[in-house]
């Protein structure tokens, strides 16, 4: 399942990012190369996870609402490329996403630079695997990333692109507080656009 998020709701409890000494410390914050929140483990992608990530983005079940976006091994690969060098011109980029105490990748998900309409935008993009749908990770991984955003990029909106008929990708956007800005086609296929303004930074 993928998606592309925005919020700009208030920061949500059980989310700890490393550093956090209860002091003000936001070190995983600047730098988010791993984040923890209540259950999850949200890593900058490495060598690694290559496999996994043409398996997640290859796999046919795991596109069961938009099989028109599933890539070649080498599409892919391009696709990895792309989003490794966001960490490098943007200091952020998707993330490998695990379960606490388990080495094992259950997803990808993140926030990444974009351009939408002329406009510099973050999108908020996951796609799991199918063991790991309907226990909340979507959103717990998204409320991460908002806190991430709301703190480094308050003035950059934050949006979710999906397809016409992923209705549960709709309700996450739902939960977060989105509300749908428009409806278009892209290849021929029609898809909803969800977005909320720029989230607010925190007080300093």
């Amino acid at each position: 399942m993928g998606t592309f998020l925005s919020s700009g709701a208030a920061v949500p409890r059980g989310i700890r990012l490393l550093g956090d000494n209860g002091a003000g410390s936001v070190r995983g914050v600047v730098e988010p190369e791993e984040v923890r929140t209540r259950r999850l483990v949200l890593r900058r992608i490495q060598p690694a996870d290559t496999d996994v990530f043409v398996a997640v983005h290859t796999a046919a079940e795991t596109h069961p609402f938009d099989a028109h976006v599933r890539g070649t091994r080498e599409q892919i690969l391009e696709l990895l490329d792309k989003f490794q060098r966001s960490w490098i011109s943007d200091g952020i980029g998707y993330w490998a996403i695990r379960l606490a105490g388990s080495e094992d990748v259950i997803g990808f998900g993140g926030v990444r630079h974009w351009v939408e309409e002329d406009e510099p935008v973050l999108n908020l993009a996951y796609r799991f695997w199918p063991s790991a749908w309907g226990n909340g990770y979507a959103t717990e991984m998204a409320e991460a990333a908002l806190q991430w955003a709301r703190r480094n990029r308050p003035h950059h909106p934050v949006m979710i692109v999906t397809d016409a008929d992923n209705a549960p990708s709709a309700r996450v956007a739902e939960k977060l507080g989105f509300v749908l800005h428009t409806q278009r086609h892209r290849d021929g296929l029609p898809e909803l656009v969800f977005r909320l303004p720029a989230p607010q930074p925190y007080p300093s």
